[in-house]
This record gives C-alpha cells, sequence and structure tokens, in this order.
C-alpha cells in the first residue's frame, strides 16, 4: 500500500479516516479500504472519506448544475470499502475538516452545501459541530 495522509474524525459516537484527495486520484481498492478500517490490523474505523472536488468526480459532477457551491464530494466508503450513498455522522466530521483545513470558509447563517451519491446536502453550523440536513425519508 502507498504512503497515505489521513486525519481520523469522530462525530456522534463514530470515527472515519478521511483523506484528502482532490482530483479523485488515489484509487484505493475495496480491500485495501478494508484494511485501512480494520479494527484489529489497520487504523480502525466505521469508514473512510475521501475529500475529492466535485468537478474531478463523473459520478456527482452533474450536482454541480443543481449546486454551483457543492465543490466537494463526500466520497463515502464502508468499513468494508463499498461505496454507500452517505453517512449523516461522516457528513458532519466531512465539513469539520473542510473548515478546519481552509477548504470552505461558512459565513454566518449560511449552509455549505457537498455533493453525494444522494445527492447535495447543506450543513449548518451548529453551537457543537454541524447539523446535516439528510432530505427526504425515502
Amino acid at each position: 500500500m502507498k504512503n497515505l495522509r489521513f486525519t481520523k474524525g469522530h462525530g456522534t459516537g463514530n470515527d472515519f479516516i478521511l483523506v484528502e484527495d482532490p482530483r479523485g486520484e488515489l484509487g484505493l481498492s475495496e480491500s485495501e479500504i478494508a484494511r485501512l478500517c480494520s479494527r484489529h490490523f489497520g487504523i480502525g474505523a466505521d469508514g473512510l472519506i475521501f475529500v475529492t472536488e466535485t468537478k474531478f468526480c463523473p459520478e456527482v459532477s452533474h450536482l454541480l448544475a443543481e449546486e454551483p457551491n457543492a465543490n466537494w464530494f463526500m466520497d463515502y466508503r464502508n468499513a468494508d470499502g463499498t461505496s454507500a450513498e452517505m453517512c449523516g455522522n461522516g457528513a458532519r466530521v466531512f465539513a469539520k475538516y473542510l473548515v478546519e483545513n481552509g477548504l470552505v470558509q461558512v459565513e454566518d447563517g449560511k449552509t455549505i452545501p457537498i455533493a453525494t451519491r444522494g445527492g447535495v446536502r447543506d450543513l449548518t453550523p451548529a453551537a457543537v459541530g454541524f447539523a446535516v440536513d439528510l432530505g427526504e425519508f425515502r
């Protein structure tokens, strides 16, 4: 496996590995992701989140037509390496990562729109962390 720079984040009882991959070029396999998420043989996490610019991801770049400010794609992977639409707690950790690393700025009263496989999700700064609008139940 390649050397990998990562951040570990925790949100409401879940933990995540965050990997900044702006152009979506790392190409980790499902088995590599599962190994990283392994609590016995890896870093240990409920999932892995790639921090990728939406415009570089053909899978979700069309969402920019819906929300031009959804510049970042939360490429969420389950602990077994499979891709998922999104994760609510992961989205909160993702937003904190974006802000703390200077990738987005959030103005008072505004939200941070992010691209996910489940569509655009809006994150709102809260007293502690972020609240995420998960959309309508389906």
